[in-house]
């Protein structure tokens, strides 16, 4: 009986170390957790550039002026009820400018198409209203001209209408594909102010062009320490200008050879800023390791105005 009772307790020696092994194993698992953040919209909805409002309530020569020196042009004889109805004064027309990278990406408006990166020179919002419904512009001979300013406007840029959600926002310059049948020429003209076009469709507006697709590669974001889920992540690419932001961890496909910077950006449930910053030249698809850091409004601003 004796030598039994040995071998018992030692059993039951054996099974408490695995136990009390299982047991701190447990305790450090939940020990270990990562850094939450509310939805980053609640941050960049303060931020993003504000919708500008011209109510039109006469003829005139025109033309309306933005902010940042858009120039528009656009008769209530071109505009149109959804219904086909004809529309009377006053009307409004809306206006939100881009032409930073800080801005677009404060207002999340990506300059990637489902064809590849774009090159951009800026994208405004242009859009009509009577009495609360949104109005269509009529087929062409109608439209509406807009000038874009820029100091040293590039050739071959084209008009490119934006549609879609946010996560899946697309670009293109044929304007069929949106259900638009139009001659107007999609091409952009460069004139000493910078940029002018004939507009038939109102929305998203880019001045861009195709930037290459082929080959590609793609970036993936992980963190060690912070849960990304409600983090936004930006890449810019400063050779064209071009914002894109990765949904889910992910990048859409980056030309190689493509330098870039990532910024992300974080709120935390008390209202604090988190960011990240990273340069990289894309040569092959690979994973980037996030570690978000305090910083303030000020500081992030300066370094989205440095991009």
């Amino acid at each position: 009986m004796k030598k039994v009772s040995i071998k018992l307790a030692a059993k039951i020696f054996l099974a408490s170390i695995i136990i009390s092994s299982i047991v701190i194993g447990c305790k450090k698992d939940r020990i270990e957790v990562l850094n939450t953040y509310s939805p980053v919209n609640t941050y960049l909805d303060t931020k993003k550039q504000t919708e500008q409002e011209f109510i039109i309530d006469s003829s005139g020569t025109g033309p309306i002026v933005g902010n940042q020196g858009t120039k528009i042009i656009i008769g209530k004889q071109c505009l149109k009820f959804p219904n086909g109805d004809s529309v009377t004064w006053p009307f409004t027309v809306k206006l939100v400018e881009l032409y930073t990278p800080k801005d677009m990406i404060y207002y999340q408006q990506a300059t990637v198409a489902s064809t590849g990166i774009l090159n951009t020179d800026g994208e405004i919002r242009l859009r009509a209203f009577k009495n609360g419904t949104e109005l269509l512009l009529k087929p062409d001979p109608c439209m509406a001209a807009i000038e874009m300013p820029n100091q040293a406007p590039q050739a071959g840029m084209s008009v490119h209408y934006g549609f879609g959600a946010l996560s899946s926002a697309d670009w293109t310059d044929v304007p069929a594909t949106l259900g638009v049948t139009t001659s107007l020429s999609p091409a952009f003209t460069t004139t000493p102010y910078g940029y002018a076009a004939s507009i038939a469709i109102l929305g998203w507006i880019n001045c861009g062009s195709d930037a290459g697709t082929t080959p590609t590669s793609t970036l993936a974001f992980d963190s060690k320490v912070d849960d990304l889920t409600n983090v936004g992540i930006f890449i810019y690419f400063p050779s064209t200008k071009t914002v894109m932001q990765a949904y889910n961890k992910a990048s859409l496909p980056i030309p190689n050879g493509s330098s870039v910077k990532i910024v992300a950006i974080a709120v935390d449930g008390s209202g604090n800023l988190f960011s990240f910053t990273d340069t990289k030249t894309v040569n092959s698809s690979s994973t980037i390791d996030i570690t978000m850091v305090a910083t303030t409004d000020a500081a992030l601003t300066t370094v989205l105005d440095g991009l």
